[in-house]
This record gives structure tokens, C-alpha cells and sequence, in this order.
């Protein structure tokens, strides 16, 4: 039968307390007889005062972490330096003493994170200690319920700590009874399988909250967008009329711009042109040496300066920054400078700017990008009447592909959607370049016609071309016809300009520029330091992916007069730079084209041309919600076509934040943390279980008397096995049971 043991000298009271049956009764040194084993009553006082202390101790270790979440999950700022107290830390971004303040602030941050450091040291030993405790409160837990805990679990609060305590073969093996040992029920083996769980999930909690706390504790530098306000909301672009007063010529009044007079730009935008030419050329020439590169030459507005940027997204795009977004972002550049002391835009507060390392002020406004193509061509046309003209360029090739066409275009008036033409001459009259005059004619062009000796796709142009019922050709008609995809992207909306150079035996050769042009929307970017960014220049970034641009808009041929500030039928002498030098290379690039080494200087000039071109087009703005949270801005939102333009800068401040990965890691661990020191602190509520200290464990282990529990075990996996409950007697003390049956005991 099975046999029910108790250990000599006691006698069960409850399944958690045994009483001695006889004790030893010494004299007191004041003449009273009391057990060994009692305890004076202040004793057990202070422990449970102690107790309690140290429970809610534990529990404060929740306000710092607490405090540390709020301050990376709001992505606090700090500002300049880690040690920036009550947010005055000036970096004199501005000054000429920057470099000399940006060594203090460094120095300052250099201690003050070595201190950081330890403060998320003692946040990780002050855990430690909680944990531990957690650890012997489900030991002591586990071991006063059913039939105890296992040797090999006893001390697992003092050895958790260690990451190879969850390699330990008795950690995995000790819920198993020994050969010795009756079988266990597998729901026993279980629980204790969900100690060891338990008991592993902490100790790589506890390995992992240094650095997890280390993470949160110490701040970083990081680039911090102030909140984005909405500036204005776009209406349109006025790249399809000619320009007027709103362009911002300031030299320029109504009556000049109506006569289509543009001369009157040549003071503030013809010298940029010669400029951008004179840059242009010398770059080339350094380019030319083995390490030299071709750089982009810079324009100013008013107190920024700007070039292009390039994209290769679905083809070469050139995009050219809005000239009319300059102007407005240079009052504010200006101010954060500190060069306009009456100016105090209230949404960017001084303290904001001087609290940083560096600001970039952005803004949201259109940008127009190109791409173009230029070749050496013939030209016809077939005029239809006094003011109607079918043009054709003939030598027209595909990007991909061999098979050559002839290009045709509509020019003149009555036309569906085209009635767009300029021109304008170069002439130069130097003895050391052939006297000569080139025209220059502008057009666009709504739709553009192909066809070849083989194909004409169905539009019946050639025909129409070569015979004498040409007038009688529906031309609408003819230019409507369907293209094949791969011709699309580069049929409509076109914007052509030819170089014609008389003095050539060849009267109909051209060098002629094809474009479209698209809308797009960017984020205009300006490093406000004056002494990281001299020139004040101009970036542009996020800019729309291409499926996003939409179809080519129209652009009048005017823009592209103005740019060359000059008059419609008029001439532009010579002692301009780019006039010069693009008459000189002409000839050569017309002969040889991209064989000879001019065909570069040509497509350079004619780039900045069409690129000064484009950053003049104006554009209107719609209003702005009274309401930043109404209905109008949200659909304003989602208007791709009107969308809502915002501004707002960038500061590079020392603060808070889970931008990484590692900070979102360690943000889960001390979160896991926190829930182990609350389940520490119920646990401790519920139970009432105290913790005892390394030597009243091991004087309790002394005390046990051996009831044969470890006969015939060698082994430490099979000693670690055997199981005791763990209980206290009437006086408090800690006593071990063995709970583990043998064979020898498990029959009479």
C-alpha cells in the first residue's frame, strides 16, 4: 500500500506549516526556558516592514522607465546638446563662432551621455534585483503546492542571471523523476516544465535590459520636422499663357509684357543667363582634365541660389525649382539668419532655430521637369494658307530603334488646341567667328504626326503631303489619329526649338530641340547655415513618382523669349557670352553632330536656356481653410491636382525617439520588464511570501535531517530531481520536506 511519511521530529499542522514534536529547551541568560527556533517579535516586525519596503521600492522602478517611454514615444527635443537645461543651448549656428561653440556643446555631450551611462546601469541592476526576487517568489510558490520543487530549481533565483543557465541540462531535465521515483502525473511535470519557462523568459529579460534601457536613457542627434503648416493650396500653372505682371519681372510692366517685349527682363535674368554659359563652358573644360567632372552651374533669386535636379525615373527628367517659390522662401530664410530682426513668422519661434545644430527650411511648391532631344535635321513645310503651316523635320528616330521618320507638327492658327509660335534671332559680328544670323523659332505643338516611306500609321499624312489636295486634307483629323504606345510620351503636347543657320549651303538644315514638359510637386529644401551652405542653394526632394506626373502640359513659346530676354522677331546681338559661344559651335554640331565635341557645349547652353525658361513660369494659389481640421482641407488633400502646400523646417537637435529598430526593441523589452515587476508586486500582495536571505536558506538546508530521499542517486542530474516542499514552522523559520517517493516506499 502507499505510505504516507513524515520527517522525524515533526508533525504536519496544515499542507503548508509543520510543528516540531520535541524541542530542546535551553535557558535564557534571564532565567526563562524558550525553543532555538523562536524569533522576538521586533525581529519579525522589521522583516515584514522591510518586506513591504522593498515591494514598493521594486514598484518605483516602474516611474523612470515610465518616464523614459513618455519622453521617446513623444519624441522629445531636447536641443543642441544632451545638457541643455530649461532649452538654452544656442549653437550659434548663425555666427562665425560656430565651430568654437560646436567643441563646447560636444564636450558637454561627451559627459553628460558617460553619465546617462550610468543611470542605465543602475536601472539595470535595480531590475536585476527585482527580478530575482519575481524568480524566488514562483520558486517558493511552486515548492509550497503539490509535491514541491525540484533541487535543481531551489536556488534558480541566485543562478538566472547568468545567460548559460538556460544551456543547463538540469534546467530541462529536472521535472522528471529519477529512475527512483514513483512515476509522475504528466500535468505535474507540466507546471514544472512552466517554472523553467518562466525562469529562461527571465533571464534573457535580464541580460537584455542593460542595453534595452541604455537605448532609452541616452538621446541622439536627429533630424526633427517642426509641424507642417499648411502654407497655401495650388490652383494652376501658367505655363500655357504668355507672361504677365504676376511672372514677378520686376523691370517689366504691362505694356512691354502684352507687346510680347521681354528685352525688359535682360537686367535681372541676363546676366544669369550668361552666367549659367560661363559656368557651363568652364566645367567642361575642367571636366576634360583626368579628374575633373562636369558640375552644374547655379542662378540666383533673390537670396537663393538654385540649379537643376536630374531624375532617370521612367527616362531622364531635368527638374527645374520654381522661381516664384524662391522668392517667398527667402523672406524666411533671411529671418532665420537673423538679417531681418522685424520679421517674426509665429509659427517658427527663434528658440526652435537657435536650439538646433543646423535648420532646413522646406517648402512644398511645383516644379516643371523636361526632356528633351536634340538632332541635326532637315526641314519642309507645307503652307496651307496665309496663316496655317504643316512643319516637318525630317531624320527622326526613336530612342530605341532604327527605323527613321519624319516628324510634322501644326503651326499657325484655327488649328484644335494649337496656335503657339515665336521666334527671334543671334546675330554676332566678330572677326574671329563666320558673320552670320541665326533664327530661332519656338513652337508647340498640341499633337505630332509620323511616317516613313513604309508607315504612316493610318493618318494618310503622306499622302496629303505629296499631293496637290493638301488644303482639302482634314489636317484635325489627320493629327487625332492613334500613335503606337512607344510614340505617345513624346506626341503630345511638344515643344520644339530649331537653330537655323543661313550661311550653311544647306538653307533647310536645323538643329532642333523637342520637349515635354510635365508637372510635378517637390519639397524645396535650404540649409539656413551660412556656413555649411555659402550660396544659400536650393535642393529639391520627393519629388512625384512618374506615374504621377499626368500628361505633358502646354507651354507657350513666349517663356522661352523670355529666358533670352528678348523680343518677339527681334535680334539678340552677340556681346551676350552664351549668344557668342552658341553661334560658334554651331556649324559643327549641325556637320558632325554628337561626333564632334561641340554637340556637348550646344546641349549644355540649350539646357540652361530651357531650363531658365521653366523656373520663370508663375503659378496661382488657391486659398487656405480657416479650419485646419475642415472638409475643405481633407479633400484638399486628396486633390492630386490641387493639393495643399506646406512649410515647415527641419532642426538637427539631440532628442528622444523609436526611429530604429534597436530603440523599438528595447522599448518592448522594458515594457516586458514592466509587466515582471507588476506581476512581482501582486504576486507579493497575493502571497505575502518573503524572501530569505543566502544563509537562512542554507542554515535551513543544515537542519534538514536526511529521510533517505538521496539513496543510490550518484549523479547530479539525478540528484537534482529530488523534490522538497518548502514550508515554515510556527516560529517563521524555513523548513525543507522531501516530497519525492521511492520504490522502497511505495509498497508496505
Amino acid at each position: 500500500m502507499k505510505a504516507v511519511y513524515e520527517p522525524l521530529g515533526w508533525k504536519r499542522e496544515s499542507e503548508t506549516s509543520y510543528q516540531p514534536v520535541s524541542a530542546t529547551i535551553s535557558p535564557d541568560p534571564s532565567g526563562q526556558h524558550v525553543s532555538p527556533m523562536s524569533r522576538p517579535r521586533h525581529h519579525r516586525r522589521s522583516r515584514v516592514v522591510l518586506h513591504w519596503l522593498w515591494h514598493f521600492l521594486s514598484l518605483l522602478w516602474l516611474a523612470p522607465i515610465i518616464t523614459l517611454l513618455y519622453l521617446n514615444l513623444s519624441h522629445y527635443v531636447i536641443g543642441a546638446s544632451v545638457w541643455c537645461p530649461r532649452g538654452q543651448c544656442n549653437a550659434e549656428s548663425n555666427s562665425e563662432t560656430v565651430y568654437k561653440r560646436a567643441q563646447e556643446l560636444d564636450r558637454q555631450d561627451h559627459d553628460t551621455n558617460g553619465a546617462l551611462q550610468f543611470v542605465s546601469k543602475a536601472l539595470e541592476v535595480w531590475f536585476m534585483f527585482v527580478a530575482t526576487s519575481l524568480v524566488y517568489d514562483l520558486s517558493i510558490l511552486f515548492a509550497r503546492k503539490g509535491r514541491g520543487l525540484p533541487v535543481g530549481y531551489l536556488l534558480s533565483h541566485l543562478e538566472f542571471t547568468d545567460i548559460r543557465y538556460i544551456f543547463s541540462p538540469l534546467l530541462w531535465s529536472s521535472p522528471w523523476p529519477h529512475r527512483n521515483a514513483v512515476p509522475e502525473k504528466r500535468a505535474r511535470i507540466l507546471k514544472l516544465y512552466i517554472f523553467a519557462i518562466i525562469t529562461a523568459f527571465l533571464t534573457i529579460l535580464a541580460n537584455l535590459m542593460g542595453p534595452s534601457t541604455a537605448v532609452l536613457v541616452l538621446p541622439t542627434l536627429q533630424w526633427i520636422d517642426t509641424p507642417h503648416i499648411m502654407n497655401t493650396t495650388f490652383d494652376n500653372i501658367a505655363a500655357a499663357h504668355r507672361p504677365t505682371e504676376d511672372a514677378g519681372f520686376s523691370y517689366c510692366n504691362a505694356t512691354e509684357l502684352v507687346a510680347r517685349n521681354y528685352s525688359c527682363t535682360s537686367y535681372s535674368y541676363g546676366p544669369s543667363m550668361d552666367q549659367w554659359a560661363a559656368q557651363g563652358i568652364s566645367s567642361i573644360t575642367q571636366a576634360e582634365n583626368m579628374d575633373g567632372q562636369l558640375l552644374l552651374g547655379t542662378s540666383q533669386e533673390y537670396a537663393l541660389s538654385f540649379s537643376f535636379n536630374a531624375t532617370a525615373n521612367g527616362g531622364m527628367l531635368t527638374w527645374v525649382p520654381s522661381r516664384q517659390v524662391m522668392r517667398e522662401m527667402s523672406h524666411e530664410v533671411r529671418k532665420t539668419q537673423g538679417q531681418l530682426a522685424e520679421y517674426d513668422p509665429p509659427e517658427y519661434p527663434d528658440q526652435v532655430f537657435n536650439n538646433s545644430l543646423q535648420t532646413i527650411l522646406k517648402r512644398q511648391g511645383p516644379s516643371l521637369g523636361f526632356q528633351w532631344f536634340c538632332s541635326a535635321s532637315n526641314v519642309f513645310d507645307l503652307y496651307l494658307n496665309e496663316t496655317q503651316r504643316i512643319r516637318c523635320y525630317t531624320g527622326w528616330t526613336l530612342e530605341k530603334g532604327n527605323d527613321t521618320y519624319t516628324k510634322c507638327l501644326r503651326l499657325g492658327t484655327n488649328f484644335d488646341n494649337t496656335d503657339y509660335n515665336s521666334q527671334f534671332w543671334l546675330a554676332i559680328d566678330d572677326p574671329d567667328v563666320p558673320e552670320y544670323e541665326t533664327g530661332v523659332e519656338v513652337h508647340f505643338a498640341d499633337r505630332a504626326m509620323y511616317f516613313n516611306d513604309t508607315e504612316d500609321f493610318g493618318s494618310g499624312i503622306k499622302s496629303c503631303l505629296t499631293n496637290d489636295t493638301s488644303p482639302s486634307c482634314d489636317w484635325d483629323q489627320i493629327f487625332s489619329t492613334t500613335l503606337p504606345e512607344e510614340f505617345r510620351n513624346i506626341s503630345s503636347n511638344v515643344f520644339f526649338v530649331s537653330y537655323q543657320v543661313p550661311s550653311l549651303e544647306n538653307a533647310d538644315g536645323r538643329i532642333y530641340c523637342e520637349h515635354v514638359t510635365y508637372l510635378s510637386f517637390a519639397t524645396y529644401n535650404v540649409d539656413t547655415s551660412p556656413m555649411s551652405n555659402t550660396q544659400n542653394l536650393v535642393t529639391l526632394s520627393n519629388i512625384n513618382a512618374p506615374a504621377d506626373y499626368g500628361a505633358p502640359i502646354i507651354l507657350s513659346p513666349d517663356w522661352y523669349l523670355a529666358a533670352w530676354s528678348v523680343d518677339h522677331n527681334a535680334t539678340l546681338d552677340g556681346s551676350r557670352q552664351i549668344v557668342k559661344k552658341l553661334i560658334e559651335v554651331l556649324p559643327d554640331t549641325y556637320e558632325l553632330g554628337d561626333q564632334s565635341f561641340d554637340w556637348y557645349y550646344f546641349n549644355l547652353l540649350h539646357g540652361y536656356a530651357m531650363g531658365q525658361a521653366l523656373s520663370m513660369v508663375n503659378y496661382y494659389n488657391g486659398s487656405v481653410p480657416a479650419e485646419p481640421n475642415s472638409r475643405e482641407v481633407k479633400e484638399a488633400k486628396e486633390d492630386p491636382v490641387h493639393p495643399v502646400l506646406h512649410t515647415w523646417a527641419t532642426i538637427h537637435v539631440w532628442a528622444y525617439g523609436l526611429s530604429g529598430r534597436t530603440s523599438k526593441l528595447g522599448t518592448a523589452v522594458v515594457l516586458l520588464g514592466s509587466g515582471c515587476v507588476l506581476a512581482r508586486f501582486f504576486l507579493g500582495l497575493v502571497t505575502g511570501i518573503q524572501e530569505r536571505s543566502t544563509v537562512e536558506v542554507l542554515a535551513a538546508a543544515f537542519e534538514h535531517r536526511h529521510q533517505g530521499e538521496f539513496e543510490g542517486l550518484e549523479q547530479e542530474s539525478h540528484l537534482a530531481k529530488v523534490r522538497y516542499r518548502v514550508v515554515e514552522d510556527g516560529d517563521g523559520k524555513q523548513r525543507f520536506i522531501p516530497s519525492t517517493r521511492t520504490s522502497r516506499w511505495s509498497h508496505a
